[in-house]
């Protein structure tokens, strides 16, 4: 199948590839061109400020947490697009460790058969860079470095020396991004700022116009379209459940969802509405489903909103499923503190309070057993996910756990998800394609056709 792509990739972390990425969709959308975008590994933020470029929802592909499922979520949402835009994480080779190449950006682009373009930061440096770039192109070669995008360039003449450094390596210039601080998306503790929270027309607007002016997109777009032919192998199948209801907290305090997470649930039977725990009511459903996000930035109006709480509280109790991750967590615990030390009432659903701290509490990729049942599995079921967390449980108030990991960055030490009724609530981040029994779980637990969660043998049991 003729399925032009290309991967935006950098040779590390901070090289300006997300803002070159949003401006190239940008600028591809204005052209006219149908363009779908996709992010290597877990960040939720990335996909975010791609989904403000045009009308196509972004996905994330990742090779350690969801092997399986990469090529059949490329394959589903790049079809029809004149284009797909894959943006790397990290550096291009980075991955689970020094040896091994799972959840690289390169084996991404193995993986997809997909044409890499290398950003490169090129501030105080000019002859040197082709040495960089000498080294990823031939890294390993198997991956196809076919391109160069030279970013903080300090003029035409650095960018000429820049571009003769790389001439016969085998790679093509495709232009110089100067430097410019009004041209860039704003960063805080999780990584960048969302992408509604504030209005960013005029930022966007700018890095567009900095794309169009620098980059040769007529070449993007050959290297794009001189792809190999995909040929997909056969798809992840999805058997439907049945008909129910379920709500997803959506608002500017819980926005880290996997789209391909919420459309295994509608294949499973799921009808979905979304809620605000800062300002709105609990719809009525059969299952209620709380992700991410920075809800220590709302603790006051969600504290103000008494109603949905206690609503929320109450549905547990009659045995409505309630599953949340890492945000959601905090908010189905009795008391959250913020950074300014004041605590604040949240819905109490886990006897427990949550602190929020300077530092970082946990970051990294992580598998789960379960070792007790829970709404998305029963004992014994396997599952990868990531953690990625500035809070802490700082007194867990005795409920049971339902995951062990496979490293100490749980609640308490390995021990993650806490399970009351038929609620669950952990910092493990999960998506459904990492094992489609879990959404199944969930499905079948809003259908009513599920057992409630058992115990296990944690510190809390």
């Amino acid at each position: 199948m003729d399925r032009p792509r290309i991967m935006i990739a950098g040779e590390r972390s901070g090289v300006g590839k997300s803002t070159i990425t949003i401006g190239i969709l940008l600028a591809l959308k204005a052209k006219g061109l149908e363009v779908q975008p996709f992010k290597n590994g877990p960040d939720f933020l990335d996909p975010m400020h791609h989904n403000e470029t045009g009308d196509r929802v972004s996905r994330n592909l990742d090779t350690w947490m969801f092997p399986d499922w990469v090529p059949t979520s490329f394959h589903r949402a790049s079809s029809g697009a004149d284009i797909s835009v894959v943006e790397g994480s990290m550096g291009l080779y980075d991955g689970m460790g020094g040896r091994s190449e799972e959840g690289s950006s390169a084996f991404l682009a193995k993986r997809l058969r997909c044409p890499v373009i290398l950003v490169i930061d090129a501030r105080s440096c000019s002859r040197s860079a082709g040495a960089v770039a000498k080294g990823f192109k031939t890294f390993d070669p198997a991956v196809d470095v076919r391109g160069v995008i030279f970013n903080q360039v300090g003029g035409r003449d650095h960018l000429g020396m820049l571009e003769e450094a790389i001439e016969g390596l085998g790679l093509i210039g495709l232009g110089g991004i100067p430097r410019n601080r009004d041209a860039c998306l704003e960063s805080r503790h999780l990584g960048l700022v969302p992408a509604k929270e504030s209005d960013n027309r005029e930022r966007y607007d700018e890095i567009r116009k900095m794309v169009e002016d620098n980059l040769d997109l007529e070449m993007l777009l050959d290297i794009a379209r001189g792809a190999p032919e995909w040929e997909h192998a056969e798809e992840m199948t999805i058997d439907r459940s049945g008909n129910f209801r379920l709500a997803v907290a959506r608002d500017a305090a819980f926005n880290f969802y996997y789209e391909d997470n919420l459309d295994i649930m509608r294949s499973l039977g799921a009808s979905i509405t979304t809620f605000s725990p800062i300002d709105g009511d609990l719809p009525d459903a059969d299952g209620y489903y709380l992700g991410g996000g920075y809800p220590e930035l709302h603790l006051d109006a969600m504290e103000a909103n008494d109603a949905l709480r206690s609503s929320l509280l109450r549905r547990m109790k009659e045995g409505t499923p309630v599953y949340a991750e890492c945000g959601g967590l905090m908010y189905l615990c009795r008391k959250v503190k913020g950074q300014d030390g004041r605590a604040r009432e949240m819905a109490g659903v886990f006897d427990a309070e949550v602190e929020m701290t300077p530092k970082l509490q946990a970051l990294g990729y992580v598998e789960a057993e379960c070792v007790a049942d829970s709404v998305l599995s029963p004992a014994g079921g396997r599952v990868r996910g990531h953690v990625f967390h500035y809070s802490r449980v700082a007194s867990p108030g005795g409920e049971r756990f339902a995951y062990r990991l496979s490293k100490p960055k749980g609640i308490v030490g390995p021990w993650d998800g806490m399970v009351k009724g038929s609620a669950l609530a952990s910092y493990l981040h999960l998506h459904f394609g990492s094992n489609l029994d879990f959404a199944k779980g969930l499905a079948l637990s809003c259908l009513g056709e599920r057992t409630g969660p058992g115990t296990n043998d944690g510190p809390m049991s």
